[in-house]
């Protein structure tokens, strides 16, 4: 049984292999033609716009994750009844609850090495001080390490010393100048909320006014339209899938105290967080085609029909979570519902077949 175990493992690994191989580069070619179409200058540009393309890559193969397992045990699994092993196994007494076990070790793996990649390897590749708002010189802002982001516009300075979470500006202050250069007021926020509109709502306000006469005050909150554009503020606010697992629930929970919308990033994080119970379904849904032995040997049918599977559940999941936002339904039965309901309708088919 040793022996058994680690040949259906071993070959389930290599499919995993293939199919997300196969998947990683034909996302990489898509995006490096997309980022080609812009126009590149000789060959280190062309050199640099292919390794700038491959860092997009690992996030597109872990949201296909569920996609890649249900491939590549249909490839595995298509392997073993061409070449008549499948059914050698079933008559020697090996059940289909049992190589579906099999099948789940490589994917199970897989998916949390998914989990800790999303925790720890896509942040740091989001999250560099390179990318803050105004790193080159043109658009009149700097980022210093110790200091911040610095941004002007006119007579007026923003000065942000952190980018909590990646979206939350911590440390802010506004200084206004006069045409002359003096000081006409200044502005301190603990923290702020980057709105949807792009104006933000500063807490713990202390506005300093020196002219015409000096005058202090604190505000528990105050809304201040920004003067960033459009691009400075894209650069800023980091996308969810920015964030760390860890990071985007203690955001979605701090969205939650302060009563702000969070449907969009809370949904975010369960969708990741279902994605070892997508896989699960997935895995589940291809060994159920495999219980049902198909007079053709032809591996191509299973393969296709596995595919046609992954990409119609991906789709239908997506349109989902989109209807699940526009609804206003909860984040978490409309992001564990489907690999939920797939799952049980797999183990009705996997116990029908065998």
């Amino acid at each position: 049984m040793t022996l058994l175990r680690g040949y259906v493992i071993r070959n389930v690994l290599n499919a995993y292999a293939v199919a997300g191989f196969g998947i990683a580069a034909l996302f990489w070619l898509l995006e490096l033609l997309q980022r080609l179409e812009t126009g590149v200058d000789g060959w280190w540009a062309v050199a640099y716009t292919a390794v700038e393309s491959f860092l997009s890559v690992p996030e597109a193969v872990i949201d296909l994750l569920p996609v890649i397992s249900v491939l590549a045990t249909a490839m595995a699994m298509g392997r073993l009844q061409t070449l008549s092993e499948l059914s050698i196994m079933r008559v020697c007494g090996v059940s289909i609850w049992r190589l579906a076990g099999l099948a789940m070790v490589p994917g199970m793996l897989i998916a949390l090495l998914g989990l800790a990649v999303l925790q720890w390897g896509l942040p740091n590749m989001y999250q560099q001080p390179e990318r803050v708002v105004g790193a080159s010189l043109g658009e009149s802002g700097l980022w210093h390490p110790q200091h911040g982001l610095w941004l002007r516009q006119d007579n007026q300075f923003l000065n942000v010393a952190d980018l909590e979470l990646g979206r939350f500006p911590v440390g802010i202050d506004i200084y206004q100048f006069s045409a002359t250069g003096q000081m006409v007021d200044h502005t301190f926020a603990r923290r702020g909320l980057v709105q949807a509109d792009g104006r933000w709502l500063l807490s713990d306000v202390t506005t300093t006014t020196y002219q015409p006469t000096f005058e202090r005050r604190q505000t528990d909150t105050l809304m201040w339209s920004s003067f960033l554009s459009e691009r400075q503020l894209s650069l800023l606010l980091n996308p969810p899938a920015s964030l760390s697992l860890t990071d985007l629930w203690q955001y979605v929970a701090g969205l939650k105290s302060r009563d702000q919308p969070h449907a969009e990033f809370e949904l975010v994080l369960w969708q990741r967080l279902a994605i070892p119970l997508a896989c699960v379904a997935m895995i589940l849904a291809a060994m159920a085609t495999a219980a049902v032995p198909l007079k053709s040997r032809v591996i191509g049918v299973r393969i296709v029909g596995a595919l046609v599977l992954g990409l119609s559940f991906q789709l239908l999941t997506e349109l989902g979570a989109y209807l699940g936002l526009l609804m206003g339904w909860p984040a978490i039965p409309v992001a564990l519902g489907p690999p939920a309901a797939l799952i049980l309708l797999s183990i009705g088919l996997v116990a029908k077949a065998r």
